[in-house]
């Protein structure tokens, strides 16, 4: 069984593969315990992306906890501050812009 390390780390994995096909370089802040797990960055902008992963239903109290994270990085122009959320067997089932 994985333990929550990694699953959360599965999740992060596949929100990477999405935005490097979407045309990103990306990068993990694996282990550094800030508020948000994802930097992806193009002509674009740059998206800071906190993301989660739950087993079950009922994400609703998770994407209010990553909303409350994200939010502790300031707005800057030309930065999103973004919650995706992986419900295991649906897929991506939040993504939004903070």
């Amino acid at each position: 069984m994985p333990t929550n390390y990694r699953r959360g780390y599965l999740a992060e994995r596949k929100a990477v593969k999405v935005l490097e096909a979407a045309g990103y370089v990306v990068a993990r802040t694996a282990g550094s315990h800030s508020p948000f797990d994802v930097v992806a960055v193009n002509t674009n902008g740059i998206r800071l992306i906190q993301v989660k992963r739950v087993k079950e239903g009922g994400f609703t109290a998770v994407l209010e906890a990553a909303r409350e994270e994200i939010r502790r990085v300031p707005k800057v122009p030309g930065v999103s501050r973004e919650v995706w959320i992986w419900l295991d067997g649906e897929g991506w089932v939040a993504q939004e812009v903070v």
